[in-house]
C-alpha cells in the first residue's frame, strides 16, 4: 500500500531508465470495479505497438484528483 505520495514518486522516478528509446506509449484501460471512494482500473501499456506491461491500479480521491493507493502487477493479456 502507498502511504504517502513520495512513495509514487520515487517509484517511477527509480524506473524511469527502463524505459529509454521507447518512442510511442498506448494503454488499455477497462475499469474491474469501483466502490465508495475507490476504483480498481485493469491497465495494459503498449510500447511501440507490443504490449509491454499491465496493472492494477486501485485509484481513492486526493488533493488533485485520483491518485495511485496500490499497483499491482498483472499478467499480460493473451494475444
Amino acid at each position: 500500500m502507498v502511504s504517502d505520495a513520495r512513495q509514487t514518486e520515487e517509484f517511477f522516478a527509480s524506473a524511469w531508465g527502463q524505459y529509454d528509446g521507447v518512442d510511442a506509449v498506448e494503454n488499455k484501460i477497462a475499469i474491474m470495479g469501483e466502490a465508495p471512494g475507490s476504483v480498481w482500473a485493469d491497465v495494459t501499456w503498449f510500447h511501440d505497438g507490443q504490449q509491454r506491461e499491465r496493472f492494477c491500479y486501485q485509484l481513492v480521491p486526493g488533493a488533485g484528483g485520483y491518485q495511485i493507493a496500490v499497483l499491482t502487477p498483472m499478467a499480460p493479456v493473451p494475444q
